[in-house]
Order: structure tokens, then sequence, then C-alpha cells
């Protein structure tokens, strides 16, 4: 699949220039990166380990310290090459590609159940990968448009949000099948599950707003209005606190999840997309696909407190308590860059597939 490497393509103020970079199967836009694997979830305080989040504690592959520290992986999905890169989050050294869908573009993990979830926005379809052999073991048929993904582990689910159907598939992760389809209209892209608030959260970049979702039956129980296309969504459930990256606006859009009201808009750099949440840091951190930055949030100001310079427009970020460090991919550098929080600098640069995309630690 050809990348178009055209920097003005990032200034593309409202959703129809993402949907038509995705609906040309000949060419992919740099609003491709318009990112939704920052379905990132913090845990509640108190609450137990191995989520399926990327916050959510250590992996389910070994117990020990060191055991998890040196089994601990990212991953990314390379949109043109239809495949997932694994990286070993201890040396940041690359140690596998996994064949995947056509036009892979977000992952989750549920570490668990050592399992990786992986949008195929082509094929219109979810490949299931088995992290401990790093296999596809299976490949579920979706809504057409897929892109957001997040996993509730606890339930069994994985959740779905397809763009051209406007709707969201619901699926048994334990039998790998569609158990319901929630029919939200719009253009539904980001998503993110929240386990201990039993809710499900989904960005629409048409109507600017988020849909919330109660997991036990499905239902739709409110809409917040957000910014201008928002494209990604992450919920911090300690402090009830949802961050949401409005594109057009270039800003983030912060609502409390008690009360689905917005309590502040956070200005951040140029084409902001993905967003993950560092629970030890107190941190957000947004990649501004536009200004080749990441911005750093307060959380406990809800403030921007700086920007750390990386690749050439970076679109997913992941952020990993095991190592301490915050994982960003660059879509036209081909690159992923480390970060390390306390200095705010980049610490390693890793070649990886060509436009990668969604990334997920576990």
């Amino acid at each position: 699949m050809h990348v178009t490497h055209d920097p003005r393509a990032v200034r593309t103020s409202r959703t129809r220039g993402l949907r038509g970079a995705f609906a040309r199967r000949g060419g992919l836009s740099l609003t491709t990166a318009a990112i939704t694997l920052f379905a990132v979830v913090l845990p509640a305080a108190g609450s137990q380990a191995a989520t399926g989040h990327p916050e959510a504690g250590v992996s389910a592959r070994h117990s020990g310290g060191n055991d998890d520290w040196r089994d601990h992986r990212v991953y990314v999905t390379d949109q043109a090459d239809d495949a997932v890169t694994v990286i070993n989050a201890a040396t940041n050294r690359v140690i596998g590609t996994i064949p995947v869908g056509d036009t892979p573009f977000a992952v989750a993990v549920d570490e668990g159940h050592q399992r990786a979830y992986v949008t195929n926005h082509g094929g219109n379809t979810l490949s299931v990968i088995n992290t401990a052999t790093n296999t596809v073991t299976a490949t579920i048929p979706v809504g057409t448009g897929p892109y957001g993904v997040s996993v509730d582990s606890a339930r069994r689910r994985a959740y779905v949000a397809n763009e051209t159907s406007g709707t969201v598939s619901v699926i048994n992760t334990a039998t790998n099948a569609v158990t319901a389809t929630i029919n939200l209209g719009g253009s539904p892209f980001a998503v993110a599950a929240a386990e201990r608030l039993g809710r499900v959260y989904v960005t629409d970049i048409d109507a600017d707003k988020v849909s919330v979702i109660k997991s036990s039956d499905n239902a739709v129980t409110a809409t917040v209005a957000v910014g201008a296309t928002p494209v990604a969504v992450a919920v911090d459930e300690s402090r009830h606190r949802a961050y949401v990256t409005d594109q057009a606006a270039n800003a983030v859009s912060v609502f409390d999840t008690r009360t689905n009201s917005v309590t502040r808009t956070i200005p951040v750099g140029t084409t902001p997309f993905g967003v993950a949440l560092a629970l030890w840091r107190g941190n957000a951190y947004v990649a501004d696909q536009g200004a080749g930055v990441v911005s750093v949030i307060d959380r406990r100001t809800d403030t921007a407190s700086g920007t750390v310079p990386v690749g050439q427009a970076p679109t997913g970020v992941a952020a990993d308590p095991l190592c301490g460090h915050v994982f960003v991919t660059n879509l036209l550098s081909n690159t992923v860059s480390v970060i390390n929080p306390a200095t705010r600098r980049v610490i390693d640069t890793i070649p990886v597939g060509t436009a990668p995309s969604g990334v997920a630690v576990g």
C-alpha cells in the first residue's frame, strides 16, 4: 500500500479529509494517523493488575520483577506492511513481525489472557494474536471501516469502533464471536473500555461527541459534547476523568466521568492524535502530529507543562509502567520514539515497519 508523504494533509480541519484518506484504496494520507489506539484506561486505586490495559500492571507471562521486565512487549501496527512489529520493552529491540490483515490500524492488549487485538481497517476484520507465541489465532469479521479497539478483560469483551458502519462491534473474547452490534450512527472512531466503571467511551469524529455505553447491556447512557474532530480517548478511572484529543481544535477536552460534563479544554500542539496516561508520573502524553512533538499534560492541574520533540508525524502513544517509558509511533519516520518521562528526553529510536500508527504495551 502506498503512503502519501504530504505534510499538508495534517492540516485537514474536518473529518471529510480523514474519511477520504482511507476511502482511497491506493493511497494512504498522513491523516490516517488519526489514532485510537489509545483506548487507554487507568485502573481505580487499589485495583488488581493485568486488566488488559497499558497502565494495568505487570505482565501475565511471568511472575517476578526481573522476568516481567525482560518479557514485556510493545506492539506496533504497521499500516502499509499489513503487519505488527513486536518490540522487547527492556532492550528496545525488535523481536518479531506478525502478519495480520489489510491496513492494521489500532491495537489493544489483554495481558491476563495473553492476547492482542488488531483492527484491520482495509479488511473489516479484527486479528487476534496469541502474545505467548506471536501468532494470529483468529480473524473476526466486524463492521465496515474499523478503527479503534479496546478490551474489557474482566468481562471478556473487546469493543471495535466501525467508522463507516456507524457501529460498535462487541466481541466475546473467550469465543471470538461477535455478540452484539451497537448502532451509534455518525462516525465512531476511538474506543476505551473502563471496566471498573462499567462503561465504554466512543468518540465520533463527525458529531464532535463521545458516546457513553453501559457495559452490562450495551445501552447508550449519555453523550458528551467535546471539541472538533475527537480522534482518541483515554480514561483515568481513579480520578474520574476522560481525556479526548480534538484534532481540528488543537486541544484536549477533559470531562468528568461522573457527570459527563467537560471540565477543562487544554491547548496543545498542532493536530493532536494519540493520548496515553502515565499513572506513576501523574502526566498525560499527547502526540501532536503536525508539530512533531509530544505534549506533556500535568494531570493534577490539567495544564500543559512542556513538549518532547520526537519523529515525523507522531501518531500513537503508549505508557509502560513496568519499564517506566513512553512509546510513540512516528508515521512518516517509520520509527518508534522511546521517551524517559523523568528527563522528558528521547532515549532511543526504534526502526519498525512502514507507516506505524497504533501502539500498545503488555
